[in-house]
């Protein structure tokens, strides 16, 4: 695949659910980022706090409430959705996977965006790019299997794969460690080390603060303000590892106390929380 360097940008992004006549108020609002390819992009915040809808809005699987998303330079629901597609890849949080399928069925999926509409035959590259998303997702011996045969965290990796296979220059992943041991989620993070040496953009929601560590050149920290509970999330923080994830601000968004140590196996810290704060 021939990349491109390219961005992946929200300005002044508000989202929300329902129509207009019966809109709720906005989940989250105010968000400012940009993702460039080659860049690992990770979002923290709390349960609730809007995460998902966020992914789901540079996604463009929900459209604004205000403001915009754009990849380049154009708005993305002003792009043919193959045109999108073929650019952006979306592991949501959990997907209905078609259970008389097998896991090679699956995978191919992602080269549908880059086939002709009567086409569904892989060429042997795009066979050898199927196998390649497979075996990096630890999915090999398993081509036959069918989806219904899986495991929660397999089906999560074979998601994984179809995006992989799908070769775009963006990968939006919605929590993909979640059904995961502790080996495949450092597996994933190696193969999001890997995305980003081949300069693809990934944005990762991660919980884990220590994985987070691990990977992210950015971090956007959202949270609501607790003067005003029923308020949309807005972003807390954006930047650096080390400039997002400060003590203070991880106790004003989590309500939790942490311990930051150094890690003297590595250049990043570990994480440890300690007690609630009433």
């Amino acid at each position: 695949m021939t990349t491109v360097t390219t961005t992946l940008r929200a300005e002044q992004l508000a989202l929300s659910y329902g129509n207009q006549k019966s809109k709720i108020g906005d989940v989250i609002a105010e968000v400012n980022l940009s993702l460039i390819a080659g860049q690992v992009l990770v979002i923290q915040g709390p349960n609730g706090s809007g995460k998902s809808t966020l992914m789901k809005g540079l996604a463009r699987q929900l459209r604004p409430a205000a403001g915009t998303v754009s990849l380049g330079e154009k708005d993305i629901w002003q792009m043919n959705i193959g045109e999108f597609a073929r650019q952006v890849a979306y592991v949501p949080q959990s997907v209905e996977l078609p259970w008389e399928m097998t896991v090679h069925e699956l995978v191919s999926l992602g080269r549908n965006p880059h086939q002709k509409w009567w086409s569904t035959a892989l060429s042997k590259s795009e066979g050898a790019l199927v196998a390649s998303a497979m075996s990096r997702c630890g999915l090999d011996g398993m081509g036959t299997r069918k989806v219904n045969e899986l495991s929660e965290g397999e089906k999560q990796r074979a998601t994984i794969a179809m995006a992989l296979a799908q070769e775009p220059h963006f990968i939006l992943l919605d929590e993909p460690t979640a059904n995961l041991d502790f080996r495949y989620q450092l597996e994933l993070i190696a193969i999001i080390k890997e995305l980003k040496a081949q300069n693809i953009g990934v944005a990762a929601i991660l919980h884990d603060l220590n994985l987070c560590a691990r990977v992210a050149d950015q971090v956007l920290l959202v949270g609501k303000s607790k003067a005003h509970a029923n308020a949309a999330s807005s972003v807390v923080a954006l930047g650096s590892v080390k400039e997002v994830l400060q003590p203070a601000q991880l106790r004003a968004v989590f309500n939790v106390d942490l311990t930051i140590l150094p890690d003297p196996d590595g250049d990043c810290d570990i994480y440890i929380p300690r007690s609630l704060i009433n």
